[in-house]
């Protein structure tokens, strides 16, 4: 599996923020199986949702990419599993509307 450098994680994410219209309703998080995080448990429609996710070099380079896009644009964490301290996949995701109709609710 190709790994990513911080500053390749941060320049894609920075990308796709900028595409989708700024840092306002996405969550950012770190998990070791994002196919599962994301799309089995629910938290994101793989087709109905903006997301992207990219394995770091390791857990530290993760959590710099994570604490980057927390301090600089207050982007919230989303929900992973416990034990995620090691985990070195990070990952992008916009609430889509049916997340956001239901928080609302």
């Amino acid at each position: 599996m190709t790994v990513y450098s911080v500053q390749q994680i941060k320049f894609e994410f920075l990308s796709y923020i900028k595409e989708f219209g700024g840092a306002e309703g996405w969550l950012i998080g770190v998990c070791d199986d994002p196919e599962q995080t994301l799309f089995d448990s629910g938290m994101v429609d793989a087709q109905a949702d903006i997301w992207l996710w990219k394995p770091a070099l390791n857990a530290g380079a993760a959590g710099k990419v994570l604490d980057y896009f927390q301090q600089r644009f207050q982007i919230p964490g989303a929900s992973a599993p416990p034990g995620m301290e090691e985990a070195n996949c990070v990952f992008l995701y916009r609430k889509g509307e049916r997340m956001m109709g239901a928080q609302q609710s």
